[in-house]
């Protein structure tokens, strides 16, 4: 008996997969929900909406506070989060392996050299560059140093048209280390 039930077919798991997505969408509401209605400042969500439902004009605060403050930070924490998602999922969808990450592969090494870079030799760069890229040199550096790995990961592993993951794996690993050491030469 016990060797039949080792035969038998998968099962469909797209149910299950509709029932995870359905509660981790009423998880996400109630999150953002709360998101919304609580904060630092004694502005209240469900006084704000009884405003709006019965025409009232908001204070000043209460628009600040809500629309100002609270809602960009809930839409882009939404908007991140499906963007790391997305981009986890590719990843491991590449390498065929749940434990993929941008860590494995050095693209976050190399994100973290063109920040370390952007720190200690951006005051070696021209005013009037400084002046233009202001708060985002930075970000601008960590990204570029993370497409520049990307980029020479994609380089070393691709021959002759042909990507072999094995080799994309072993020189991510290479490539995190490399950038690893020259990040801790920096700093």
């Amino acid at each position: 008996m016990t060797a039949l039930a080792d035969f038998a077919p998968p099962r469909d798991r797209r149910r299950a997969a509709r029932k995870a997505q359905l509660w981790l969408a009423a998880v996400l509401t109630i999150a953002a929900i709360g998101s919304l209605a609580i904060g630092a400042s004694g502005t209240s969500l469900w006084h704000a909406l009884a405003k709006i439902v019965t025409g009232a004009p908001l204070t000043q605060l209460e628009r600040v506070v809500l629309w100002d403050i609270r809602l960009p930070r809930l839409i882009m924490g939404i908007c991140v989060g499906a963007a790391l998602a997305v981009s986890g999922a590719v990843m491991q969808g590449l390498f065929r392996n749940p434990l993929a990450d941008p860590g494995l592969l050095g693209v976050s090494a190399g994100a973290g050299l063109g920040a370390i870079v952007a720190i200690v030799l951006g005051g070696l760069l021209p005013v009037a560059v400084l002046t233009v890229a202001g708060f985002w040199l930075i970000p601008l550096a960590a990204f570029l140093g993370g497409w520049a790995a990307t980029l020479l990961l994609y380089r070393v592993s691709t021959r002759r048209g042909r990507t072999s993951v094995a080799t994309m794996l072993l020189a991510g690993i290479a490539l995190g280390a490399l950038t690893g050491a020259l990040g801790g030469l920096l700093i």
